[in-house]
This record gives C-alpha cells, sequence and structure tokens, in this order.
C-alpha cells in the first residue's frame, strides 16, 4: 500500500487498485486510528443533530423563526434527533429574503473535514446513513427549497447549480477534502435523483464537479496559502490582490508552532489559495476577503463550523488553536457561528486572558449552547470545561456576556450577589501556597539549587520539591521546625518537617485557617470539596493546596469552613469553577463574612440551618432556593 506523506499530491493511482483503502470517511477508520487523528491532527468530528442545531440557528436569522426545515427533538433512548417539517418552505416576505435570495446566499464551513455542515449523507460520527428528505446540511437546505420552487428538470440543475456555487468549504487535510468534495458531488446528484428519478448526465456532472473543485478547497486556515511541510516559507499573492504579505504563520500541525526545532531548509514561498467569484466569473484570493476594503456584501452570508481546538504533543503543554480560527471567521462575514471548548467563556484554559476578555466584552457575540459535559456532543471525548456553540452577528447587540453561566439560575444569583461583593469577597482572604527563603536555604543546603526547578530560582514549595528534597523531614528535628502539608505516593496526604527560618510567610502561615485541595472534582455544579480541613497556626502547604483566612482563632476557622461547607458558597463557587481547577479567583462571586460572634450569622448552627440564613441574607427566591438545594451536594 502506497502512504501518502508531506507535500505529496493526491494522484488516481495512489488511492485506487490496491491502494483503494488508503482514503475512507473517519468512521470507516479503526478507533486507534480515530483517537490519533485526533490528537496529531486536531480532528474532532460533529455529529449529524448538531450541524442540524446550529444550520437551524442560522436558518433562524434569515427566516425570522424556528422550525422552518425540521423540529429536533429526543427520542425514546434519549439520542439527539429531528422530524423535517412535511409543508413547503414558507419564505419572509421582507426584501431580500426570498427563495432566490436564499439560496445563492454564499456560506463557508471552515476548517470542514467530510463537510458535515454542507450536507449530511451520512453521520460523520456513527456513519449511519440519511435519506434525502432527512438531510439537514446547509446545501441539503438549499437543494429542497429548489426542487419545491422548480417545475423543470432543467430549471432545478439551473437553480441547483446556483445552490453548489454558494456551499463552500475549506480543509487542512487532503483526504478529508477528497470525501468533502465526493460528498458534495454526490449530494447534488443524489438530490437530482431523488426529484426526477433518473441519475445526473455526463454535462450536469462535469458542471458541478467544476464547481465543487473552485468551492472546496485546500488551505492552512492560519495563512490562507497552500498547505505545506516546510517550516521556513514566504506566502505570495498569486494575482498582486493582496499588496503585503506576512511572513508565514506556523502552520497547524508544523513544529514551529509546537515548540518544535528543525534543521534550516532552503526558504521556499507559498501562493496564496485562489477562490471563483461566481458573480463576477473572475477567480480571487480568499485572503482579499479578510481585508478592510471589501464590503460584507462581498462576504459570506455566514460561516459555521467545527474548527481544531489545540495539538496534544507528548512532552510539551496543549496549545489551543481554536481562537485563532474564530479571530479569522470574523473576518469573511457578518455572521459565525461555531463550536468551541468552552474554558474561554469563564476566563479559563490556555487561551490568552485578554483573548477571553475581548470575547466576553463583545456585544456582538453570543453563546448559542453550552454542554458541560463534552462527552454529550463528541463521544469517548473529554474536553474539560466542556463545549460551547457561540454565535456572532456583527449587525446585531446582544450585550456583553461578561460572567457567562450555563444555568439562568446562576446567573440571577449572579446578579442578586454582586452588589453585596463591595464589601469584599472570599477571594480577598485565600493565600496560596507557602514559599522558600531561597537565601536561607542555600546558606545551609547549596546541593538544592540543582534539585528546584527554573535554576533554582523557584520560591514555591511544589509538590516535587516537598518529595525530594532533603530539608524535608519526616518527624520534627528541632523546636525551630515547622509542619508542610503537602501530597506524596498515589495523592495521599502527608505532612512534613521543615526549618521555619526556610520557609516565607505567605500571611497565613502563623494564622488559623482553612486548607482545602487547589484542585478538586471536575468541575461539575455543586460538588463536594475534597475534606477541608481546620489548619493550625505555624501549619503550611505546598503548591497543591489553598488556605482560606488568616484568623487569629480557631473559631473563626471553623465557622469559615462551615461557610465553605455550605450549599450557598458552592453554588456561587460554579459560577467560575468549570473545571478540576480551584484557584482563588473563581471564589470572587463569594461575599465575604463577618466569622466573629458579632456576625450577623449564627455559625453555631448546622451547616443546614446555615443555609436557610444566607439565603434570607441575600433575599433569594424560591425557585434559586430550588435549585440550589437541588443540584448541590450536601457536605458532612
Amino acid at each position: 500500500m502506497t502512504a501518502i506523506w508531506g507535500d505529496d499530491e493526491i494522484t488516481i493511482e495512489k488511492i485506487t487498485g490496491p491502494n483503494v483503502n488508503v482514503i475512507r470517511p473517519r468512521i470507516a477508520k479503526a478507533v486507534e486510528q480515530q483517537s490519533l487523528r485526533t490528537k496529531s491532527r486536531a480532528e474532532v468530528f460533529s455529529p449529524a443533530w448538531l450541524c442540524n442545531q446550529m444550520n437551524n440557528d442560522l436558518d433562524e436569522v434569515w427566516f425570522g423563526r424556528r422550525d422552518v426545515f425540521n423540529t429536533e427533538t429526543v427520542a425514546e433512548d434519549g439520542a439527539n434527533t429531528w422530524v423535517s417539517t412535511n409543508e413547503p418552505i414558507a419564505f419572509p416576505k421582507s426584501k431580500g429574503h426570498g427563495w432566490h435570495a436564499y439560496v445563492e446566499a454564499p456560506r463557508l464551513e471552515i476548517t470542514c473535514g467530510e463537510a458535515p455542515f454542507v450536507c449530511s449523507r451520512y453521520d460523520a460520527v456513527t456513519g449511519g446513513e440519511l435519506p434525502v428528505s432527512e438531510r439537514v446540511g446547509f446545501l441539503d437546505r438549499k437543494l429542497r427549497v429548489v426542487t419545491e420552487k422548480t417545475k423543470t428538470r432543467k430549471e432545478w440543475v439551473r437553480r441547483a447549480l446556483d445552490a453548489l456555487r454558494a456551499s463552500y468549504g475549506f480543509e487542512y487535510q487532503g483526504d478529508n477534502l477528497l470525501i468533502a468534495r465526493i460528498n458534495v458531488l454526490e449530494t447534488f446528484a443524489e438530490h437530482l435523483r431523488d426529484r426526477w428519478g433518473s441519475d445526473i448526465e455526463q454535462d450536469e456532472l462535469e458542471q458541478a464537479a467544476w464547481i465543487v473543485s473552485w468551492n472546496f478547497w485546500q488551505m492552512n486556515g492560519f495563512t490562507d496559502a497552500v498547505p505545506t511541510n516546510k517550516m521556513d516559507v514566504d506566502v505570495v499573492s498569486t494575482f498582486g490582490t493582496v499588496e503585503e504579505t506576512e511572513p508565514a504563520q506556523p502552520s497547524l500541525f508544523d513544529g514551529a508552532f509546537l515548540g518544535e526545532t528543525k534543521d534550516e531548509e532552503p526558504k521556499e514561498t507559498v501562493p496564496l489559495c485562489v477562490i471563483y467569484d461566481w458573480q463576477d466569473g473572475e477567480p480571487f484570493e480568499f485572503a482579499v476577503l479578510k481585508g478592510k476594503a471589501t464590503t460584507m456584501e462581498k462576504k459570506f452570508f455566514a460561516v459555521i463550523g467545527n474548527p481544531p481546538y489545540q495539538e496534544t504533543v507528548e512532552g510539551t503543554s496543549d496549545k489551543p488553536i481554536y481562537n485563532y480560527f474564530m479571530d479569522e471567521a470574523y473576518k469573511v462575514s457578518e455572521r459565525t457561528e461555531l463550536i468551541t471548548p468552552a474554558r474561554f467563556l469563564f476566563n479559563a484554559g490556555k487561551t490568552p486572558k485578554d483573548w477571553n476578555r475581548k470575547m466576553l466584552d463583545d456585544p456582538h457575540l453570543k453563546v448559542a449552547d453550552y454542554q458541560q459535559k463534552s462527552d454529550a456532543v463528541f463521544p469517548n471525548t473529554d474536553i474539560k470545561g466542556g463545549v460551547a456553540v457561540t454565535y456572532r452577528d456583527f449587525s446585531a447587540e446582544f450585550g456583553p456576556i461578561g460572567v457567562f453561566s450555563a444555568f439562568s439560575e446562576l446567573r440571577s444569583l449572579q446578579k442578586k450577589i454582586s452588589p453585596h461583593l463591595l464589601g469584599g469577597c472570599l477571594t480577598d482572604i485565600i493565600y496560596l501556597q507557602n514559599r522558600f527563603d531561597l537565601q536561607a536555604l542555600y546558606a545551609d543546603f547549596p546541593e538544592a539549587r540543582e534539585q528546584i526547578s527554573s535554576g533554582g530560582r523557584e520560591r514555591r514549595i511544589v509538590t516535587s520539591s516537598f518529595n525530594k528534597l532533603p530539608v524535608f523531614t519526616e518527624c520534627q528535628a528541632g523546636s525551630d521546625s515547622i509542619k508542610i502539608l503537602g501530597l506524596a505516593g498515589t495523592n495521599q496526604r502527608v505532612y512534613k518537617w521543615i526549618k521555619a527560618s526556610y520557609v516565607e510567610d505567605n500571611g497565613n502561615l502563623e494564622a488559623w485557617k482553612v486548607v482545602l485541595p487547589k484542585a478538586n472534582g471536575s468541575g461539575a455544579i455543586g460538588e463536594v470539596l475534597s475534606t477541608p480541613l481546620i489548619g493550625e497556626p505555624l501549619i503550611g502547604y505546598t503548591q497543591s493546596f489553598l488556605g482560606i483566612g488568616s484568623f487569629s482563632t480557631e473559631d473563626e476557622a471553623r465557622d469559615c469552613m462551615k461557610y465553605v461547607k455550605s450549599k450557598f458558597v458552592r453554588a456561587l463557587l460554579g459560577i467560575l469553577k468549570i473545571t478540576q481547577d480551584n484557584p482563588p479567583e473563581k471564589w470572587k462571586f463569594v461575599p465575604l463574612q463577618d466569622f466573629t460572634p458579632a456576625s450577623d450569622i449564627d455559625w453555631s448552627q448546622p451547616v443546614a440551618d446555615i443555609d436557610r440564613q444566607l439565603y434570607a441574607k441575600y433575599g433569594l427566591d424560591d425557585e434559586e432556593i430550588q435549585f440550589i438545594e437541588s443540584h448541590v451536594k450536601e457536605m458532612n
């Protein structure tokens, strides 16, 4: 079998005869191959029900109503599905929204894979085939309209070719692109056969194939250029329509993007990708659409898709890439709907914080759907923080997202609690791990410099240093020693001793506090916190923990622990905590309390009664209380 690598052209000989199985749909590949593609090629395919839901969202914008082509529903086995409408599609009376305009309005699926948003011959996740009457891609919808509105085969073909000219997609992987092109071409032929009861004719096939070859193209979504494995290349304009081309951005899968280095290679040039303007009858560079000189009328009516999320490589941290695709998609269309990881909505994850803030402050962006458990959308895929479908419309004003929450009840709680945060929040009294006094440490243990990361400059007492540095002992070595809480073995909590002079006071070392893990659970709303404990004075902790409070008495610490265990607090924590990570900033919607006897809360009562006091204090209504009581687990 012939392998196809790198910049190799996919020729007929390489994919036929003994090589007939080289290119196969993702669902036909072994599970191991699918997993490898997900890791090495950032490949996760969209189920048909999701493609339908997102196309329905865009059609709702066009028609001003839902359930135009079908009605989304849930089957008896809990699976998401839909029921196609039987009545002919009724179009709005408003100018520019008739059926001709709908068919001719250009839509683009970015990083299209096998083109599931364009045409749904089969479910890309399950492999189940869909009859023409049940298909949900945007080309399928255009062709349904053509079928309903035309009376002769000649007219049907003419209008169906218009629909094909208005359907676009680009893809990085050559094998996926070939499958996408076949799917689009077959979709045209199958709708024709379903309507007229005969096969596509040669001249019709050639016209359709010509359009498909232009409208579905291979492209590096970062550079707008032809993909290449070459590291050091210049992107050049084919027609001179792009005045200046920047040096090539990292390719989606090249080593530079992943932090790798390679031997120097001769510098080459790669051309910008060229597509066709069917209205003006001439080719143009896709990159031109991103220019400020290009009016919105010349851009796509809508962009839709499921861009690659991140690249996972052994020995490196995952690097998000979906944010780049979102930014680039916004440049070529007034409307964009994409499904991506949701962490940025909580200002979490590894996307840049300034980018997260930009998105959360964007008045044109809204969350169309959110799924905390990613495997509800993508089977056997664990995306921490869930996934979100976002819709951006430059001409619409939704108001900034600000602070996102998946639950309307939490959004209501947030608004109700926010005025009370002027008096402080729990974040204000949270202290991170203790730190080394490196000067004192190295004076007695100069060899420790070699065992401390960052060239001996890391001051934080991290879990690894807790376990490997000889300055930590199992037993108290002298009266000037203090205890440090950390993890050993299989994440077992242990205390070790260290000379007090080697440790800096982080603000609560000499005080009473509540200590709990810095990582906990999965991020699900209302999770139990892993065994918080009372930290005595002169007890510190490693990077694996954080401490709440710097109290003068044990009673204050115990009252604070009751507060932390309350359902009220853990509900508010759930506004921002959507992964296992539990840093101080996730507690900023938890109002600070007075834990002394002067408090307006009677801390002597059981936690359940304290919850009732807090509900009354902050004016929670019955619906909000019921939400907390039903979603938040009790803690002993």
